[in-house]
């Protein structure tokens, strides 16, 4: 970072997370999700050579020595893909798995998420998963995954919820730094459904005709696309934002953080519904891609906590001068 007057990623951390998107292009194309909604043991093996399930890690812990605003960026890309649950719990428990379980990811332990739900445990399903990322009011633990994990819906990639009553002691808790990065990655992945969302909508818009135009030529088309710009930008400049102060240590972290997942939840959560608006009829149905964005902007808002915990914790934080 160039000084401790920077508010965004330099160039060569844009570089850095550039040529991760680039390569994810090919290696998670939204259409994988109609099949499985689990990644293969191929994409896993290459997200690994892409170094994402080391991004923050000392490099004689195998990891790359990246700061948060690369491991920002490039959960966010990640996140535009829609890369599976697992895989970004994953990658956001790596700042508390115990040495012993972290040798790779053809061997690292996968992680599935989890949230509290009244007085059960959601856990969001993979059948090789091992270890839990547990959100339990406003902390998080690692947990041991003991006993059958969810059964997922080979058709789509929503995991089908069960409820567990307990798990075992945590291997190991978040601290409160830890709880403000794995909040930055929440905001992080939600920013890149939003602008996923974004891009979904503004193609189909150019590519559908009505009455001899493109559908994107009518003003309340035009409004939605340029309102989604509008959520998708700020989402993704308050992800960043926030980012630099982490890796800064400034003062503002806290409130960036708990701002930028504000931002992008709602960001994705309302994106992905106006995209379901300009596809119109076939944005419902199970063979279009639309209700895919909305599913997952839903599911990582709940397993975050939720939007109303966000402004809680946000009323809650002591002001900064």
């Amino acid at each position: 970072m160039s000084g401790e007057g920077s508010y965004h990623p330099s160039q060569d951390q844009l570089e850095i997370v550039g040529a991760v998107d680039d390569a994810l292009v090919e290696l998670l194309p939204l259409a994988r999700l109609h099949q499985s909604a689990e990644e293969t043991a191929d994409v896993w093996t290459q997200l690994d050579g892409l170094g994402a399930f080391g991004i923050s890690l000392a490099e004689e812990a195998g990891g790359s020595a990246l700061g948060a605003a690369e491991e920002a960026l490039i959960v966010l890309a990640l996140g535009r893909r829609l890369a599976s649950p697992t895989v970004l719990a994953t990658i956001a428990a790596a700042h508390v798995v115990p040495a012993e379980l972290r040798t790779g990811a053809a061997g690292t332990a996968r992680v599935v998420g989890a949230y509290r739900r009244g007085d059960q445990v959601v856990v969001i399903g993979d059948p090789d998963a091992q270890l839990v990322l547990l959100r339990d009011g406003a902390g998080a633990a690692l947990h041991r995954l003991d006993g059958p994990n969810a059964e997922l819906d080979s058709r789509n990639w929503v995991a089908r919820l069960q409820g567990v009553s307990k798990l075992g002691e945590p291997l190991a808790r978040f601290d409160e730094a830890g709880l403000l990065r794995l909040r930055l990655l929440d905001a992080a992945a939600l920013a890149g459904v939003a602008q996923a969302a974004l891009e979904m909508g503004v193609e189909y818009a150019q590519m559908r005709e009505q009455f001899g135009r493109p559908i994107g030529s009518q003003q309340a088309i035009k409004h939605h696309c340029a309102n989604m710009a509008i959520q998708a930008r700020c989402a993704r400049d308050q992800v960043s934002f926030a980012a630099v102060a982490l890796d800064q240590g400034r003062a503002d972290a806290a409130i960036s953080v708990e701002s930028a997942f504000l931002i992008a939840s709602t960001a994705a959560i309302e994106n992905a519904g106006k995209n379901i608006q300009i596809h119109g009829g076939i944005g419902f149905s199970d063979e279009a891609d639309p209700h895919l964005l909305v599913k997952r902007a839903q599911l990582l808002t709940a397993v975050a906590g939720g939007v109303e915990a966000a402004t809680e914790r946000l009323a809650d934080l002591p002001s900064v001068a």
